[in-house]
């Protein structure tokens, strides 16, 4: 079908887009009914959960993906079953031991981090990290054969699971009076059950329009080297960041006490985990979603040296920068004003948290070129590359969150401007590796260039027209008419100056 990949990646784009937005409303009535310490609890405990179902959810279903591609390609049936079939004997037992994990270790990890009373959400978040996991294999073969709306559906399903029933159980259990503990346990119990509804819908959806033709494994050993061979770096690579945010969520801790905030290090902690990240993870779900569209079209052109493949190229990170930038820049400048409107009853906090949110917003257009840039690695055999990179990048996190955030002008800031040096330099380091086996030509560097000037148009004139406008509407409908304003001006310099057209995904043919 001409132009599939533009189905796919509006499909993903708009599902993750409800995805995220339902998300991140979850987090405003939790931090209604959840106090200031039970939201901490809740911030620390799901880093750990999210640093094992990484690799379930984002590691294994690439390297699915990638293998179901290659063998797509290569019209190889057998083969393309044997990666179903071991994939998901894999995934079982990864289920199994990330549950025995983080339930058998939810004391020694709380007690580590000062917070005993955390330990009762990891032993809830380890039963759903089994069913996360069930489901992983399904979403990487669709992904691989490129049915993106199962792909999406089962996420959008996850998280309606998630909100609808976690919410309830959260309203019953603070409706006892029972401790902080047990309620940041029941806002976790969301993920268990958003878990189970969206793994019996993967299931369903396989057996109706998928049919396996062999149901015994003719390659396991073969299928078995090559899949731990490309999972292994990519593995690696998706759990530097999770952890990193557990590293956040104890060195940023420790050393905001060492410097002197000893009673004020959870919560402003909470500006970096519980504030601002669930509102760049909306923002990101964009470049997400053509990250998940990019490694299929690209490993299948790249194992048919199809002559599109340079193009394909070009045209992922030229999608990265249009997207990612508007997006980035959009929040540092509204910062304020978008945790205003979102924790009206919390505006103290929400004023304290915008310095951090401004600089994470800043990270979102670095972040989504390494993801473009890691689809295509992976997709040319390169997958070792980003996790290099991303390594560097995590030491540079580490080190400069270390520096500033012993600066008392900067404190809790310090940890978001060291995930903007993380994604900057593992971002450079992909984006020069990937343009030493494709040249640039000099129309994608000034369609690059053209998209800056539009950022900085739409910024000037989205913020000068909410200034003039603020006093007389009032923060809220000032905030929504600077956002229509953004948008407007932002897609007419695009269309304009021919940054993204129709004729560069019909040059993407059959993909």
């Amino acid at each position: 079908m001409k132009n599939k990949f533009a189905k796919n990646l509006g499909i993903l784009g708009i599902i993750g887009l409800l995805v995220k937005v339902i998300g991140a409303f979850y987090r405003v009535p939790l931090a209604i009914f959840m106090s200031e310490d039970a939201v901490a609890y809740y911030s620390l405990a799901y880093p750990w959960y999210n640093i094992l179902i990484v690799i379930s959810t984002t590691s294994i279903p690439a390297v699915i993906a990638k293998l179901t591609a290659e063998a797509i390609a290569t019209e190889n049936q057998v083969l393309q079953d044997d990666v179903y079939h071991v994939s998901k004997r894999f995934l079982q037992i990864f289920g199994i031991a990330a549950m025995i994990f983080l339930i058998g270790f939810a004391g020694v990890i709380s007690n580590a981090l000062g917070y005993p009373e955390s330990r009762y959400s990891f032993y809830v978040l380890g039963i759903a990290a089994f069913f996360v996991s069930q489901n992983a294999a399904y979403r990487g073969y669709f992904q691989g054969t490129q049915r993106m709306e199962f792909y999406g559906i089962s996420q959008l399903i996850e998280q309606l699971g998630r909100v609808i029933i976690g919410l309830g159980v959260v309203a019953v259990v603070s409706g006892f009076a029972m401790g902080d503990g047990y309620v940041a346990a029941a806002g976790t119990s969301g993920a268990f059950f958003g878990a189970i509804i969206s793994w019996g819908y993967s299931i369903s959806r396989h057996r109706k329009h998928f049919k396996v033709v062999n149901k015994e494994v003719h390659n396991f050993k073969s299928i078995s080297k090559r899949i731990f061979e490309v999972l292994i770096p990519i593995a690696i690579g998706a759990s530097i960041m999770p952890l990193l945010t557990i590293i956040d969520g104890t060195l940023v801790v420790w050393r905001l006490r060492d410097v002197g905030f000893i009673d004020e290090a959870a919560v402003m902690y909470s500006y970096l985990s519980f504030y601002s990240t669930p509102i760049i993870n909306i923002s990101q779900v964009v470049f997400s979603a053509l990250e998940v569209s990019l490694l299929p079209m690209i490993t299948r052109a790249f194992t048919q040296k199809n002559p599109n493949l340079k193009h394909q190229v070009d045209l992922g990170i030229l999608l990265s920068v249009s997207l990612g930038m508007p997006m980035g820049v959009g929040i540092w400048a509204f910062a304020e004003q978008i945790l205003l409107f979102l924790y009206p009853s919390k505006a103290e906090i929400a004023v304290d948290a915008a310095p951090v949110l401004g600089i994470m917003g800043l990270s979102i257009v670095l972040f989504s070129v390494f993801l473009a840039t890691t689809s295509i690695l992976q997709g040319i055999d390169k997958y070792r590359k980003p996790v290099l990179h991303l390594g560097i990048g995590a030491i540079a996190k580490v080190i400069s969150a270390y520096i500033l955030i012993a600066i008392p002008s900067l404190n809790i800031v310090g940890a978001a401007y060291s995930t903007l040096i993380a994604y900057f330099v593992a971002a450079v380091l992909n984006v020069s590796v990937v343009y030493k086996s494709f040249k640039p030509s000099s129309e994608f560097i000034r369609k690059i260039l053209m998209t800056i000037v539009a950022n900085v148009v739409m910024v000037v004139l989205s913020k000068g027209a909410y200034g003039i406008i603020e006093p007389h509407l009032g923060m809220r409908l000032s905030l929504m008419i600077a956002i229509m304003i953004a948008v407007i001006v932002y897609g007419a310099i695009l269309l304009g100056a021919k940054i993204v057209t129709k004729a560069d995904f019909d040059k993407l043919g059959d993909h």
